[in-house]
């Protein structure tokens, strides 16, 4: 999330553009969309009115002239807004479409910055749960980090395996995997992340090549003599082994969650080529938001619009020209999956 004062800059800066085509009804078809961007992600039990006045510290009457236009919105008010609704700005402002803003968190190389990428992606979860219309696309090259926190000591190497050999953290230079004290806090907001990903209605497009990357980093750790006791790489394979299995039955039951009572929210493809990049679209109410892997494990996100048209029609694209293995296809499913096993034994 962005500080407020560097929303405030970009704002004040945009705000002063904008003044000046009023006359072209620009800034209130902007306001427009702002309100209805907010209006999208409130819960059902939620008032669009009483949150304004609570967030802005205004009365109902002001919050009311705010939603019909009569008020323009303040530069700091809409920095405000955009922090707390998680609402990019330059998503509403540019349409022309010949530039993408990109939002990044420069990471650190210590556990407290691993913890707070972690935290984001729950808080970001978080805003789609609660929205009334909401659905992931998620692109898969490699396991979704969602799934592994199912299984604490795969989440645990894979943590491990971020915080040592890509973040280069001090204390976890030196020593076995199996000595190292990856912080509870961690392993907690990932369970956080991993049961809210859950409730939410996904697309899931995988390939055969999607496992190959905590393969290899098992092996790499295996042959690195970073574990202690060869049979750790051999319960991590077992441990990768029956998180296949268990995508296996969410796709059978076309749901993430055993034994629910709702209706199906898990649909899976399986992709005949490598996909090459992790790439997430995420809908929340009239809002969408683009999230691309930039150096190994972060993340580069946008919700500017054009890049989302194109985006969902690349995924339109391999949705049409692969197979879904949720809910039907018995055969293709089956068969995806014994290679997906047959790799992990090999």
């Amino acid at each position: 999330m962005q500080p407020v004062s560097n929303n405030l800059h970009k704002l004040q800066m945009f705000w002063a553009k904008t003044l000046k085509f009023n006359t072209m009804g620009i800034h209130d078809h902007i306001q427009e969309n702002f309100i209805q961007a907010i209006r999208s992600l409130l819960k059902s039990d939620q008032s669009l009115v009483n949150e304004l006045s609570e967030l802005l510290h205004v009365s109902t009457d002001s919050a009311y002239r705010r939603i019909r236009g009569e008020t323009e919105f303040s530069a700091t008010e809409v920095a405000k807004l955009c922090n707390h609704f998680q609402i990019s700005f330059d998503s509403l402002s540019n349409t022309h479409g010949h530039s993408v803003h990109f939002r990044y968190d420069v990471p650190g190389n210590d556990n407290e910055s691993y913890l707070t990428y972690l935290r984001n992606i729950y808080s970001g979860l978080k805003m789609i749960h609660q929205a009334e219309e909401k659905l992931i696309h998620y692109i898969a090259d490699d396991i979704p980090l969602f799934h592994l926190f199912a299984y604490p000591l795969l989440a645990n190497f894979k943590s491990y395996y971020y915080l040592r050999s890509v973040m280069n953290v001090e204390e976890y230079a030196d020593g076995y995997f199996e000595d190292a004290d990856v912080p509870e806090e961690i392993m907690e907001t990932g369970r956080e992340i991993l049961t809210m990903y859950r409730e939410i209605p996904s697309v899931e497009i995988w390939s055969e090549q999607s496992i190959n990357s905590i393969l290899k980093q098992i092996e790499f750790y295996r042959e690195s003599g970073f574990f202690k006791d060869e049979k750790t790489a051999d319960t991590l394979l077992g441990e990768v082994s029956s998180l296949v299995s268990d995508i296996k039955s969410m796709c059978t039951r076309s749901n993430k969650i055993a034994d629910s009572a709702g209706g199906n929210n898990f649909t899976f493809y399986a992709c005949d080529i490598e996909i090459g990049n992790n790439c997430i679209l995420a809908q929340a109410g009239a809002m969408r938001k683009v999230f691309l892997r930039h150096s190994t494990f972060h993340t580069i996100d946008t919700a500017d619009h054009n890049f989302c048209n194109t985006t969902e029609d690349w995924i339109k694209g391999l949705i049409a020209k692969y197979n879904q293995l949720s809910g039907m296809a018995e055969k293709a499913r089956n068969m995806f999956f014994q290679r997906l096993q047959k790799t992990i034994e090999s």
